[in-house]
Order: structure tokens, then sequence, then C-alpha cells
């Protein structure tokens, strides 16, 4: 009877690791609504939320008493934020100790000194590592492993694999931090084309006026500066 029990118990271990091997495989490779019956529950779960909602909403009288005349708050557009700034929820498999858990956020300076380092390797001069284009004014973000992609790439790029994984270093389960380093740079190069474009523009004006009061120094050149220059006062 005893032999019996500690069996049994063998498989239930068995059991539970399995299962909780498996829950981690399929939260590892983000596989979404596998339970039919946990969609169709969290779907008519929706509808009630939304029945109660509008149940319980109760008509407002604008009186037009609490208007302020202040605008609406514009937000910074190169303000740099974290996309998860919370770690994943711990996996069965992560609890019973088969599996480390995720990291926990990187603090401030830890992102401070990623960035750094993304910098000195000049990850947002050089083209995006997917789709090998430039970064111009496109959505970019900084992984926590110090590699840098457009925002739309990886996100193409995480649905092709169907995981977390940085396309060069290959680092499951990185941290996201949008940030705009390629857009800045953008902006300072096409402000030197224009700023070089004008600057050209003003030296060739001021060429073409001192070659028409300056006589040159070439005799033929010369006699021809003169000839000119008397044609038009014959003419003035």
């Amino acid at each position: 009877m005893l032999k019996n029990k500690g069996h049994s118990s063998k498989q239930d271990n068995l059991a539970v690791t399995a299962v909780a091997l498996q829950d981690h495989i399929v939260h590892d490779l983000q596989i979404r609504n596998l339970s039919l019956a946990l969609h169709s529950k969290t779907k008519v779960q929706k509808t009630e939320d939304r029945s109660k909602s509008l149940r319980n909403t109760k008509p407002v009288i604008d009186t037009g008493l609490k208007k302020t005349t202040q605008g609406p708050e514009v937000e910074d557009p190169e303000k740099e934020y974290v996309l998860d700034p919370k770690p994943p929820p711990l996996t069965l498999a992560q609890k019973l100790g088969l599996f480390d858990p995720p990291p926990l956020p990187l603090s401030p300076a830890e992102w401070e000194r990623v960035k750094q380092r993304s910098i000195l390797q000049g990850d947002s001069v050089q083209p995006c590592p997917i789709c090998k284009e430039e970064f111009e004014l496109r959505p970019q973000v900084l992984l926590s492993c110090s590699h840098v992609f457009h925002r739309a790439c990886l996100q193409a790029f995480e649905k092709f694999t169907n995981k977390k994984t940085c396309p060069l270093c290959r680092k499951n389960q990185y941290q996201t931090r949008v940030i705009h380093d390629g857009a800045r740079l953008f902006k300072i190069k096409c402000a030197t084309r224009i700023q070089a474009s004008w600057r050209g523009h003003v030296v060739r004006k001021w060429y073409r006026n001192l070659r028409r009061s300056l006589p040159p120094t070439d005799a033929t050149l010369r006699r021809k500066f003169f000839e000119e220059k008397r044609r038009g006062w014959k003419q003035a």
C-alpha cells in the first residue's frame, strides 16, 4: 500500500513538472488563445462589462461654468519611455525553480549606461540591421542588450519568429525603450545640407558680382572685360 502511494506521488510530481514545462514553453513562444473556452469566457465577460458600464452611465448637464481657458498639455515628441515597464508574471515552471525568473526592469541609470554603449557602437548612425535602411524620422527602439532597430521592423520580426529574441545577439526576453537618436541625427544631417546649399548660393552670387566689378589679370580676359564695360557705357 505504501509503495503504491509513493509511486502515485512520483507520477503526480512528473505530471506537475510536465504541465509546468508545457506552460512555460507556451508563454515563451507567446502563443495566445489556445483555449476556445477561455476565449469565449473573456468575450462574454467583455460584453457583460460593457452592458454594466452602459447601465451605470449618468447624464451630464453642461452648464459651461467649469470650462477653463487652458489648452491641452503637449507632450514632448522626443520623450523616451519604456514599452514594457513591468516584468511578465512568473510561469509555473519559474515558480517551481525549473527556469530562472525574468530579469527585473532596468533603472534609469542602467538604461543610460545601455544607451551610452549603443552610442559608442554607433548603432543609430548605421542603418537598421533588419531592413538595412536609415532610421530617419521613423520610430526607433533600444533593447536592453544595447542594439537598436526600427520599431516596426522589430515588431514584424517578433511576429515572424513568434518569440522575443534579439535579431543580433539572440538575447531572450529583452526590455525595450523608445528613443529618438536616429531622428535627431537625421534632423542635424538635413539642417547641414540646407546650410551648405544656402552658403554655396551666397558664395556663387558674391563671386559673380566680384567678376563683374574686378578686372581679371589675364590680358585677353582683361581686354574682353573692358570691351563689355565700354559696350555697356555706350548703351547707357
